[in-house]
């Protein structure tokens, strides 16, 4: 992990867990957790198909609303890569829309799965294990940046793989949300489950960083990118909660009941408060443009 932050270049400082830095002047959080395994379920820690279940729905509702605002922007049928595909539900929906769609997994077993349904699924890591010609109208990130160990390499290659005036879609947990700042306050009087889960300690492949939105677009900007459009998504709905809550094996039953039953209670509320999933969209700016 790097000590400088990666939005604004202050030193990063630790906090109260020597897990997680943080820069005293833009906020950005940052960890050192190390992914440990290629796929999730490696260490049987992680339930695959009960994860599968859990986030259809909502993903593939959210990837609808995405798709609204690409095509409000102009974008139709389009190279498009997708970041971290996993079971492919961007794709096939994208795809729908008449994009021509391809994705990079580093999870072998799930992008094969992802491949014999028909899409074009290059196996590693981006921008790696792309060919070095390849280039793309939309890139996507859906729930992957905030796993890059270096989100400055990445947004620098996604400006190189985007042709002039493409677009960039990064969509991620936000620390300004009411379910991190609730699990902030819980951890700081030492209550740690619920921070440690949105980081996703322990998982084989845990949160690198947590942006807030004003520094995410400070970031872009200073990679070549505009901003086009900044919204937020649902994090949660009740279908599929159980699931989520057990999907990690290790978790206690006792603990997964009492959050479904508190999450349960204040789902009509969370609707006014800070969004926990924001969306943005950025355009790549053309030659002769400023960012």
């Amino acid at each position: 992990m790097a000590s400088a932050c990666p939005v604004c270049g202050a030193a990063l400082h630790r906090t109260r867990h020597d897990w997680v830095l943080c820069c005293p002047d833009c906020g950005h959080l940052a960890s050192t957790l190390e992914p440990r395994n290629e796929h999730p379920a490696a260490d049987g820690r992680i339930d695959e198909e009960r994860r599968e279940a859990a986030l259809s729905t909502l993903r593939r509702r959210n990837f609808e609303i995405i798709l609204d605002r690409l095509a409000a922007l102009s974008v139709h049928g389009s190279a498009l890569l997708d970041v971290g595909c996993a079971h492919g539900w961007f794709l096939d929906a994208a795809a729908r829309r008449g994009y021509v769609v391809e994705g990079v997994e580093p999870d072998r077993r799930i992008g094969a799965r992802t491949a014999e349904r028909g899409h074009a699924v290059v196996a590693g890591f981006f921008p790696d294990a792309l060919p070095a010609t390849a280039r793309y109208d939309v890139i996507a990130f859906n729930d992957v940046f905030e796993h890059v160990d270096d989100p400055r390499r990445v947004l620098a290659a996604c400006r190189d793989r985007l042709h002039p005036g493409g677009l960039l879609v990064v969509n991620l947990p936000s620390s300004r949300g009411v379910f991190f700042r609730v699990a902030s306050a819980l951890d700081r009087i030492g209550v740690h489950g619920p921070y440690e889960r949105l980081w996703q300690k322990g998982f084989p492949s845990p949160h690198r960083s947590y942006f807030h939105p004003a520094g995410l677009v400070r970031l872009a900007e200073r990679h070549g990118f505009r901003e086009a459009y900044r919204g937020t998504l649902a994090s949660i709905q009740r279908q599929g909660l159980w699931q989520r809550l057990r999907f990690d094996t290790s978790a206690p039953v006792l603990v997964s009941a009492t959050l479904w039953v508190g999450i349960c209670l204040a789902a009509p509320l969370l609707h006014r408060l800070p969004a926990d999933i924001s969306l943005h969209i950025f355009r790549r700016a053309t030659a002769g443009t400023s960012p």
